[in-house]
Order: structure tokens, then C-alpha cells, then sequence
């Protein structure tokens, strides 16, 4: 019997995840440089999973982290007719949407129907999703003292692939019902993949990002 519970003991002390805890000095000083490295990166390649009422909608394109501005094929998990894929163009304050059978990015970015609008402020998670991508990019990095003297804090190591990674949890937003985002991060400090739960979802909304990429090409109705 003693052997039999210690051997349980032994178990469950492997198979426990590490407690979150308040940055270190470096760990701040990493996390305070993302949004810089991302602006130096430019413009990078993402995939994304976000979760909304109408079912998953699943991205790829890219993002300019230095003029804001986003372009991304996009379909509806487990739909296949025509008005659930398309592409999609936004920056700051609007988007554009087009109906279209490539699920990726096409270029030159072709002369269709494009249907412009502002972008939601609250419940759109593809408006909330659109926003976050294309503010995560600074040409000064933030402040690591007052990252340090926040809510942010190291949840655990993981990997993605072959690639080692931190999971730090940012500091609480504004308001009670923003959610905390996780940014996994390599030893270079780059940022791998982001994760938030967007809108009233509880499931994470998932943003991977795979190297950088070639400029995005705006459509008229985005330069105005």
C-alpha cells in the first residue's frame, strides 16, 4: 500500500503544470519588445482559428505590422458554399470583404466586388480578431518596468514544432470582460503564436505566425 502511494505521488508531481508566476527582469524586458520585433519583422505570414457564433472562421494571409494593414483568404469550418470563403483586406478603422473561392491571399489582389465597412468595436470576434492583428506592431518597444509591476505573468514553457517557447499571459485589459492574451515567444523574443479569447467565445481564438512575408498590395477603397 505505501509503495502503491508513493508511486501515485510520484506521478502526479510529473505530470503537474508549473504554476503561473510574476515575470523576472528578463522575462519583462522580453515581453516588452514584441510588439517592436514585430515591427521590425514588417510583414509576416499568420494562419488563424477564431471561434465565433457562426462557426470557426480559419485565415491565412498576412499582416503589416509597420502600416497596420492586413489581407487574408478566409472560409467558415465545415461550410463549402460560395459565400462562406473569401477574401479579406483591412487596417485600422474598416475592412473589406469579397466574395471568393481562394481560401489564401491572391495576388496581384484582383478587381472584384469589394464591400467595405467600419470595423465593429464590440461583437464581431472577426472584428476583434482583424483589430488585434494589425495593432501588434510598435516602432517603440513598451515599458519593462511597468510590465514588471503588472498583471502579466509566465504560465509555462511548451514547444511549438522543434521550436522552444515561453507562454506569458499579458496584463489585465481595461475593462473586466477583456480578455488576457498569451504570447508565446522564442529565446529570440519573437512572437510565435498569440492567443485571445475574443467576443463572448470561451474558446481561444489562435494566431500562428510563420516568417515574414511580401508586402501587402491596398485596394482602392482601403487607400482613400
Amino acid at each position: 500500500m505505501k509503495k502503491t502511494l508513493a508511486l501515485l505521488l510520484v506521478l502526479s508531481a510529473c505530470s503537474s503544470t508549473p504554476d503561473a508566476r510574476p515575470l523576472s527582469i528578463p522575462e519583462a524586458e522580453r515581453l516588452a519588445l514584441v510588439r517592436f520585433s514585430n515591427y521590425t519583422t514588417g510583414v509576416s505570414a499568420f494562419t488563424a482559428s477564431v471561434p465565433s457564433a457562426g462557426g470557426k472562421l480559419v485565415l491565412d494571409g498576412r499582416v503589416d505590422f509597420v502600416n497596420h494593414l492586413g489581407y487574408a483568404g478566409m472560409r467558415t469550418d465545415g461550410r463549402d458554399d460560395q459565400f462562406s470563403k473569401g477574401l479579406v483586406q483591412w487596417n485600422l478603422g474598416r475592412m473589406a470583404f469579397a466574395i471568393n473561392p481562394s481560401t489564401k491571399p491572391v495576388d496581384p489582389v484582383p478587381v472584384i466586388d469589394w464591400q467595405v465597412r467600419e470595423l465593429q468595436e464590440r461583437g464581431s470576434e472577426l472584428d476583434g480578431a482583424l483589430r488585434l492583428l494589425v495593432n501588434l506592431g510598435s516602432d517603440r518597444p513598451e515599458n519593462a518596468q511597468l510590465l514588471l509591476q503588472s498583471s502579466a505573468r509566465w504560465l509555462r514553457s511548451d514547444r511549438i514544432g522543434d521550436t522552444a517557447v515561453d507562454i506569458f499571459e499579458g496584463p489585465k485589459q481595461k475593462t473586466a470582460t477583456d480578455a488576457r492574451l498569451h504570447y508565446w515567444l522564442d529565446a529570440d523574443g519573437k512572437l510565435r503564436r498569440l492567443e485571445a479569447k475574443l467576443g463572448s467565445q470561451e474558446e481561444f481564438a489562435v494566431f500562428d505566425f510563420t516568417g515574414s512575408a511580401q508586402p501587402v498590395q491596398v485596394i482602392p477603397p482601403l487607400g482613400r
